[in-house]
């Protein structure tokens, strides 16, 4: 692993992690005022919504610890334990976000999210699928993928904030944009990062893979 590599890692478990609990300290406020740009659309999904984001905030947690490669390489019944409290996460907040998708005013931003839930559980799911057979190079990638889905609440954050802070962007001009923005790019950045890794370190990286 490189020095750059080593840096990406600790600065997506740092981000991550601070996604997670500042989303899930903003529950004392109601979801109202918490989530007050989109609490009209959640009227009739609000119980979902909030199993979606306990999941993802959790999903995020997991994930953030996974990819940390101490854990991963030298402490492998911890590393399944909590891979197992990670597909649970991701299977229950892919099924509620791909409902809460149909909630969301417009077809641009519900294809965009209920794309994201469909993608999130299947990725995960054939991870779990490769682990279970104890193929780890297929393993790996397809976690890296759902991993990559996973942080797409970091991005929506980070996209959030420059919308609609910094440019001051009502929340419904631009989430039908954000439906997309926030995980296609780490998508195409996961399947970049598996190729390099493959072409790093041969073709170990991908075998097994379908």
């Amino acid at each position: 692993m490189t020095p750059t590599d080593k840096v990406s890692i600790s600065v997506l478990v740092i981000t991550g992690m601070l996604v997670a609990f500042s989303t899930i300290r903003v529950f004392p406020l109601g979801l109202d005022l918490a989530f007050s740009a989109m609490s009209h659309q959640l009227i009739n999904a609000r119980q979902m919504f909030v199993m979606h984001i306990t999941a993802a905030s959790l999903a995020l947690v997991f994930g953030s610890i996974q990819i940390i490669p101490v854990l991963r390489n030298r402490h492998l019944s911890v590393h399944r334990g909590i891979g197992r409290l990670y597909a649970l996460a991701v299977l229950l907040g892919g099924i509620s976000g791909f409902l809460i998708a149909f909630q969301i005013d417009g077809i641009i931003g519900t294809a965009g999210f209920a794309l994201l839930a469909v993608f999130w559980v299947f990725t995960t799911t054939q991870g779990v699928r490769f682990a279970r057979a104890g193929l780890e190079p297929a393993h790996r990638r397809w976690m890296t993928y759902s991993v990559a889905l996973t942080f797409a609440a970091v991005s929506l954050r980070l996209q959030l904030l420059i919308f609609a802070v910094g440019l001051a962007m009502p929340y419904h001009q631009v989430y039908p944009f954000l439906a997309w923005s926030c995980w296609v790019p780490n998508t195409i950045f996961a399947l970049w990062y598996v190729r390099r890794s493959a072409l790093l370190h041969g073709s170990s990286a991908t075998e097994n893979a379908p």
